[in-house]
């Protein structure tokens, strides 16, 4: 999926760890989306970035600096088990990046602009 936009539907874990991997070698900032009842997933990702002012008020959006050490946690989290709504690849709702990349919908949707 590189060079230029793309929108596609994540199918495997497998392709989105895939996807993330190649997208995550060329950012440097990232944004991670939670619904504020997602307490759990909101922990993990302040362990890497800061609350972002938003005016959102379902949710909160997590802002940092994509890392090495990032990378390596987003990597190695396991495919979600609550997969009753969304076959989910990820427990995070949306995850941008600074590349223009959006992995939406707990990585069931990829886009890029």
């Amino acid at each position: 999926m590189k060079n230029g936009d793309y929108t596609a539907d994540c199918r495997s874990y497998n392709q989105w760890r895939e996807i993330m991997t190649e997208e995550l070698a060329a950012a440097s900032a990232f944004e991670i989306h939670c619904w504020i009842e997602e307490t759990q997933e909101i922990a993990m990702g302040l362990q890497f970035g800061t609350p972002k002012e938003s005016d959102w008020k379902y949710g909160i959006i997590i802002e940092g600096k994509v890392t090495q050490d990032f990378i390596d946690f987003l990597l190695s989290l396991p495919k979600p088990t609550d997969i009753e709504i969304y076959n989910k690849m990820t427990p995070f709702f949306t995850i941008t990046l600074d590349t223009g990349f959006w992995s939406m919908h707990y990585g069931t949707e990829m886009s890029k602009e």
